[in-house]
């Protein structure tokens, strides 16, 4: 067991994914959620969109798991086919407002998609739709964390969470 996973943040993150696995229900197909069309979200962590962490400034969260647990990131390019989203819902009307934003050049490449080491997003689900449905060659900034998508969840989820409490 790793530092991060013991702490309240993460155990309570867990617990609220675990229940919701538990009793979601079917729901109905909605004509805004991409994961539902096409296969869009094929090979997600089914983690619905209210319980991912929420990272504001890649930089300040690379250095806050640096110095508090000693895990490691780095910045690369990376194409969108080796990446794969851990939550189940992405919003079509964001990632076509987030399309317009990259063809007018106001896409900021300032706060990277976050991922994991073996390529699932933590941050940054809707930047990359919006690449993969409009330019699925191109590479996209990205903040590596350097440790599988389970630990990379935890750390976000003990350090920086600001969607919910958990």
């Amino acid at each position: 067991m790793t530092k991060w996973t013991k702490s309240k943040a993460f155990q309570n993150w867990t617990k609220n994914v675990q229940t919701y696995r538990k009793t979601r229900r079917v729901k109905k197909t909605s004509n805004l959620d991409m994961c539902t069309k096409n296969n869009f979200c094929k090979g997600s962590k089914d983690i619905p969109r209210k319980l991912m962490p929420q990272i504001y400034d890649a930089r300040k969260f690379s250095k806050i798991i640096k110095d508090k647990y000693n895990v490691d990131s780095h910045r690369e390019k990376m194409a969108m086919a080796v990446l794969k989203p851990s939550q189940n819902e992405i919003n079509s009307e964001r990632v076509n407002s987030i399309i317009e934003d990259i063809k007018k050049r106001k896409i900021s490449h300032k706060n990277p998609v976050v991922v994991s080491e073996d390529g699932y997003i933590v941050d940054g689900h809707h930047r990359w739709a919006a690449y993969k449905k409009y330019n699925p060659d191109h590479k996209i900034p990205v903040l590596v964390i350097e440790v599988p998508i389970k630990d990379a969840l935890g750390l976000a989820t003990t350090v920086v969470t600001k969607r919910e409490q958990f």
